[in-house]
């Protein structure tokens, strides 16, 4: 991981269980460069601490009585916006506003375990996520939003003789990014879409449901044997890498690559031998080197390769890695992203 300035980093840590406050803050003080300079017990304790302590990171457990994390981060980005990593339970309301905080501009999130003895599970999730929020500098999808999308337009004029097949990897920052891709992509392009984000299978799930709400394509959390289709697009579920086969969707558990699973290079090598040169690769905003190995064989295959800019990335990982080892065809913002696909399955 890339170093944080050499300098401490000072974290607020959010959680109205003691329990878990105190384990939280043992953690966080074990690493030799991170420094718990406060907590709060609830979200109102929590914008008081902020302003008085300022924070390079904070902590915030998402279910909390008076207000929750969700009104609690709202309130952060409004008085002082600070890289915030979101706490969350295994239930499906916590999912659902952990998606929520992540659309909303946290950086990313760690799943509580069901009880406090298994907290040491997590340690080096907490650890490495906290050091991550702190390389962000609070880039997120909103903090871009001021850049006016190129919406994409299909000519009748323009053909392709075969629907071409696109696959999108991120990681850190993906969520939020994936919203201002997705939702602009036209439903009568040619193409049928994969994506490929680091995130467990409750999550992905709640991702795919999300996306279908707010687009004109038709989102689906991938099942065994689903067929790929233009007009569609197939989110991996955490813990099984997606390949594809016949155009039909396999899923395995085999090991993590990356210390991932799903992972963007099993998607984006077995896709590349299936589609060649009709195979788009997309790597956005993620900490790490996941897609850069795929963006190479997708090239030896004649396929093309976008990668998301510096400027728009929450983490500039996965596609710096992309771009240094020069797999990409184009590096290009955000808010261009949806344009440059389109233009991709037209090239």
């Amino acid at each position: 991981m890339e170093e944080v300035n050499n300098k401490k980093v000072n974290v607020l840590v959010v959680d109205d269980s003691s329990i878990m406050r105190r384990m939280i803050i043992d953690i966080l003080n074990s690493h030799p460069i991170i420094n718990v300079i406060g907590y709060a017990v609830d979200g109102r304790e929590a914008l008081v601490k902020l302003e008085k302590l300022k924070p390079d990171v904070i902590t915030l457990d998402v279910e909390m009585p008076f207000m929750n994390g969700l009104e609690t981060l709202k309130e952060i980005r409004k008085i002082r916006p600070t890289p915030t990593v979101m706490l969350s339970s295994l239930t499906s309301a916590g999912a659902e506003v952990t998606m929520q905080a992540l659309e909303f501009g946290a950086i990313d999130f760690i799943q509580k375990p069901e009880n406090s003895i298994n907290m040491r599970n997590i340690e080096k999730e907490i650890i490495s996520k906290v050091l991550i929020a702190a390389l962000s500098q609070n880039k997120s999808s909103f903090h871009h939003s001021v850049f006016k999308h190129e919406m994409p337009t299909i000519k009748t004029t323009r053909k392709v003789s075969r629907v071409k097949t696109v696959v999108i990897g991120s990681s850190t920052g993906g969520p939020q990014a994936l919203r201002e891709v997705i939702p602009y992509i036209p439903k009568d392009l040619p193409a049928q879409i994969m994506v490929v984000q680091h995130m467990p299978s409750n999550f992905t799930e709640m991702l795919a449901q999300r996306l279908n709400r707010i687009s004109e394509l038709t989102v689906k959390h991938t099942k065994e044997g689903d067929s790929l289709e233009a007009g569609q697009v197939f989110v991996a579920p955490g813990n099984y890498h997606m390949c594809v086969e016949n155009n039909i969707i396999k899923l395995n558990q085999d090991p993590q690559i990356w210390g991932v699973r799903p992972a963007v290079d099993v998607t984006l090598i077995s896709a590349a031998k299936t589609y060649k040169e009709d195979l788009i690769c997309v790597i956005m905003t993620g900490m790490g080197r996941d897609g850069t190995k795929g963006a190479e064989i997708v090239r030896k295959n004649g396929g093309y390769c976008i990668a998301q800019d510096e400027s728009t990335s929450v983490i500039y990982g996965m596609p710096k890695c992309v771009i240094d080892a020069g797999h990409a065809n184009e590096v290009v913002p955000l808010h261009k992203i949806a344009n440059a696909i389109v233009n991709a399955v037209y090239r």
